[in-house]
């Protein structure tokens, strides 16, 4: 993925986002009780955030039926509730699948603004797995 790529939320190519605007956009979008962000790039990459506040589930998918990559956390052990599901009830994923949101935001500004992961970042290859 080149870093020149142009990201925006998705639906709305009004606006792109640096890395560091991206971050803040999480931040006040967790503020708004927004709990799923979703960029895309003109090349069709998308970028989903989902998060309960503490942790966050971050999806890169490259293009349609890529199985994509998430972050994860190598040392997770336990799980947390509170993700959004698309039927408006509160889900529970393993700690493992998912980052601290501190963690998301960094890394979805350095990913925005280099076109590459951080490289203290775990990335697996392959759709997250389902809920704990």
């Amino acid at each position: 993925m080149s870093h020149t790529s142009r990201w925006h939320l998705q639906g709305s190519a009004d606006h792109s986002y640096s890395g560091e605007e991206a971050r803040q956009l999480l931040r006040h979008r967790w503020d708004w009780a927004t709990q799923e962000t979703r960029f895309e790039n003109e090349a069709g990459h998308i970028l989903t955030v989902v998060t309960n506040g503490q942790r966050a589930r971050v999806v890169l998918l490259n293009e349609n039926g890529d199985l994509g990559e998430h972050l994860i956390d190598p040392r997770g052990t336990d799980s947390s509730g509170g993700y959004p599901l698309s039927n408006g009830q509160s889900g529970t994923h393993a700690d493992r699948e998912t980052v601290t949101f501190e963690a998301a935001g960094h890394a979805v500004a350095h990913l925005i603004a280099h076109g590459v992961w951080p490289p203290e970042v775990t990335v697996e290859r392959g759709r997250p797995r389902g809920r704990s």
